[in-house]
């Protein structure tokens, strides 16, 4: 630990998540008729997950990056976070995994990708707004 006058504080010195992950879903099949099925129970899903250094969900912060659900319904999630250095980098997947898993009939599979970088321009622009930003 890093200690500071104010106390102490945990050392970020090194990344969560490397910062030059680079991954995608491209090699993941989407069902068409799976996904309009459950694309709208997911994405609610997951405007229950926020993260906790923002309080938005990882939906309308623009972390949710691609979604695919399969035939065999497995709903893959590429995500990013907001730094590599998120506190809740090994917990965040497991909660969306958990949330997703909770809708009977689905398995769920969560990617972290670093790039492209997230920025406080993909945050939903009526929640920029009432964040000021």
């Amino acid at each position: 630990m890093d200690y500071t006058p104010d106390g102490w504080i945990p050392n970020h010195t090194t990344p969560a998540v490397d910062p030059s992950l680079k991954t995608d879903l491209n090699d993941i099949k989407l069902d068409s008729e799976i996904h309009k099925e459950y694309i709208d129970a997911v994405i609610e899903k997951l405007k229950t997950v926020y993260d906790p250094e923002i309080s938005v969900d990882i939906y309308n912060l623009g972390l949710v990056y691609d979604i695919k659900i399969t035939e065999s319904r497995y709903v893959f999630i590429l995500m990013s976070l907001t730094s590599a250095w998120c506190p809740v980098a090994d917990s965040l997947p497991v909660e969306i995994q958990q949330k997703i898993e909770s809708i009977p009939g689905l398995k769920c599979k969560v990617k972290i990708t670093m790039y492209p970088q997230w920025t406080r321009d993909m945050i939903n622009s009526d929640y920029r707004d009432l964040l000021g930003l």
